[in-house]
C-alpha cells in the first residue's frame, strides 16, 4: 500500500488552484514580455552607443528574462513553487510578489 502522507512543508511543488496557475502564468507572461520590450530597446541604445552604462542594464535584463523562462518551464512541468534551497513549498503571496522566485524566504540568497 502507498501512502501520500509525506509532510505539507516538504512536500513537492505547491498545489495550485486552477485560478492560481492562470494568475501567476499570467504575471510571469506580463513579465517575460517586458523584459523582451526592455531588451530589444536597451540593444538598439547599446548598439548606437547613446548610453555608455547600458551594457550592464541590457545583462541585468537578460538574466531576468531567464529567470521568467524558467519559472515558466517550472510551472509546465510541475516543479514550481519549490524552493530550490531546502525543496519546501514557497508561499503563494511571494510567489504573488515575485512569480519568479525559486526560494523561500529563508534560502533567499542575500
Amino acid at each position: 500500500m502507498t501512502t501520500t502522507s509525506e509532510p505539507a512543508a516538504t512536500a513537492g511543488a505547491l498545489p495550485l488552484s486552477p485560478i492560481q496557475r492562470i494568475m501567476l502564468r499570467e504575471l510571469l507572461t506580463q513579465s517575460w514580455r517586458a523584459h523582451v520590450v526592455d531588451i530589444t530597446n536597451l540593444a538598439v541604445r547599446f548598439h548606437t552607443r547613446e548610453e555608455p552604462a547600458v551594457a550592464a542594464r541590457l545583462a541585468g535584463v537578460r538574466r531576468q528574462l531567464v529567470d521568467v523562462e524558467s519559472a515558466l518551464e517550472r510551472l509546465d512541468s510541475g516543479s514550481y513553487g519549490r524552493c530550490d534551497g531546502c525543496e519546501r513549498r514557497i508561499p503563494f503571496e511571494l510567489l504573488e510578489a515575485a512569480p519568479e522566485c525559486r526560494y523561500c524566504r529563508r534560502c533567499q540568497p542575500r
